[in-house]
């Protein structure tokens, strides 16, 4: 028998498997509870299963029949892919042949909370899958605000399906220490506080209280998007919703990303950013001192510039797909 001993790290524990005896993720609301609030005048999802839980996926085919031109949406942090329905039909009105493909992030819309922590690797995977499942070799990738920082990342370590790469008001640039110490304190450990730092986040990301306009049910039932209504319906549906937002917060794709974006300018690939003049998440100036060297600016616009400039926010994509 051999004395040999494999080298190993001297106390280190790779972590265990988290498991449930039912589950490894909490499932999120049915197709027909979302249906009962909202109608159905929106695009029907399609389901994907994994090791870590269930994606919804929503096809747009190209208006023209003619799919010529892939396109693969990422959505932000709180609101669920169907808040960029907007931007991407304005997309199809400029491209025809775009097939526009988008996707609830874990713990959003209609997909499930993965219990682990929702680091990036979680979620490039579901990129893969999602790629995978319609086939495409490779699209063209818009991400917007935690999506964004979640493009840059994924076209890091994946750049040959990447044909192109769209920030749209990108998160990652935060700075921690804008924080207050009290929040600081529980995104660093929030055991037995966990109530207190999923109100603190969701907080931060709306502003204040989420208001919800009175017209949203006549807005929804015609296929308008309502955004707040759409935030109201996970926290009051989705169990783990709440749970998924404090952890993509915290883990690593809101904050801290500088070098991260500093690698990504690099890539010899397509890339543009978009963001509003008003935004306080990122800044044109922040962006060129990493490195970029196209970044538009839509013009008295604050962070939902996808939402409340969704044609001049694809006039400036599109441009960038045929110049």
């Amino acid at each position: 028998m051999s004395d040999i001993h494999p080298p190993h790290i001297a106390g280190l524990e790779l972590p265990r498997r988290v498991t449930r005896e039912h589950s490894n993720a909490i499932a999120a609301p049915s197709y027909e509870s979302f249906t009962s609030r909202f109608g159905d005048a929106f695009p029907k999802p399609s389901f994907l299963e994994s090791d870590l839980g269930t994606t919804a996926l929503y096809e747009l085919p190209p208006p023209s029949g003619r799919p010529n031109r892939r396109v693969l949406m990422l959505h932000g942090l709180n609101t669920p892919a169907l808040g960029l329905l907007p931007l991407a039909k304005q997309l199809q009105a400029l491209d025809p042949d775009a097939h526009v493909v988008l996707f609830d992030l874990w713990g959003h819309g209609l997909s499930s909370t993965p219990l682990v922590a929702h680091a990036p690797h979680i979620f490039h995977a579901q990129i893969l899958q999602v790629l995978g499942s319609v086939q495409w070799p490779s699209a063209h990738i818009l991400g917007y605000s935690f999506g964004a920082a979640t493009l840059v990342k994924f076209a890091l370590y994946n750049p040959r399906v990447v044909s192109s790469a769209t920030l749209l008001a990108p998160a990652g640039l935060v700075q921690k220490d804008s924080f207050d110490e009290d929040m600081r304190d529980l995104l660093d450990d929030s055991t037995g506080r966990e109530p207190e730092a999923i109100d603190r986040v969701l907080s931060f990301l709306e502003g204040g209280p989420l208001v919800v306009p009175a017209d949203w049910r006549e807005r929804s039932r015609r296929g308008e998007v309502v955004a707040e209504a759409l935030r109201e319906w996970e926290l009051s549906e989705h169990s783990g919703y709440p749970h998924s937002v404090l952890s993509m917060f915290r883990e690593d794709n809101v904050y801290g990303c500088e070098e991260y974006f500093r690698r990504f300018a690099r890539l010899p690939l397509r890339k543009i950013a978009v963001l509003g003049e008003l935004d306080g998440v990122c800044s044109k100036g922040q962006l060129v001192d990493l490195g970029f060297d196209s970044v538009e600016v839509v013009p008295q616009r604050d962070h939902g510039v996808v939402r409340s400039a969704p044609e001049e926010v694809a006039r400036i994509v599109y441009g960038m797909w045929t110049q």
